[in-house]
This record gives C-alpha cells, structure tokens and sequence, in this order.
C-alpha cells in the first residue's frame, strides 16, 4: 500500500518558489504575531508562577532555620588552634577585622 514517492519528480524549488511569492509579503506580519504570542505567554506564566503558592510537603513554619554545628567539630577546631600559634594569630587577626584578608 506504501507509494513510492520520487523526490526528483517534486522539485522542491519550484514549491518552495510559490509559496514564497504566495505568502512572502505576509511574513513579517506572521513573524510579529510569532513574537507578541510568546510575549504574552511568558507575561502569563510569570503571574501564574508569582501567586503559586508552595507545596503542601514542604515546611513553611521556620523559613529562617538556624543550622546547627556540630559540638565535636568545635572541639576539634579549637584544639588545632591551640596547637599551632601561626594558626592562632590567624584566627585572632580574623576575629578583629573580618573584612581585611
């Protein structure tokens, strides 16, 4: 049931020809509403998406956790510091001047 479609016999030129004299004045017009139709739907998405409200599994009651540090990883921190005094003087510089490297 398939045909056996001859590429040679189409020539693709020609229809491609008509067709642009046909609707080649129209193109920019085309090109526009192209244009405008993906505006709008970017504007729209971007309303939809700026009133979404968040997931019902996501936790909203402390947005502004605190993270924990680890009490062994202090000790150990401190300890390292004891130890070497390049160290110490590094850290004690920082805690003065924090935004002096």
């Amino acid at each position: 049931m398939s045909k056996d479609i001859n590429l040679k016999s189409l020539n693709i030129r020609l229809l491609v020809g008509s067709l642009s004299k046909k609707y080649g004045r129209h193109a920019v017009f085309a090109a526009i509403i192209a244009v405008l139709l993906a505006y709008i739907f970017v504007v729209f998405r971007i309303s939809q998406l700026s009133g979404a409200e968040p997931a019902s599994g996501q936790n909203t009651n402390n947005p502004l956790a605190i993270p924990q540090v680890d009490q062994k990883a202090i000790q150990d921190i401190q300890s390292l510091e004891n130890n070497n005094t390049d160290i110490k003087a590094l850290f004690d510089n920082a805690r003065n001047n924090p935004f002096q490297e």
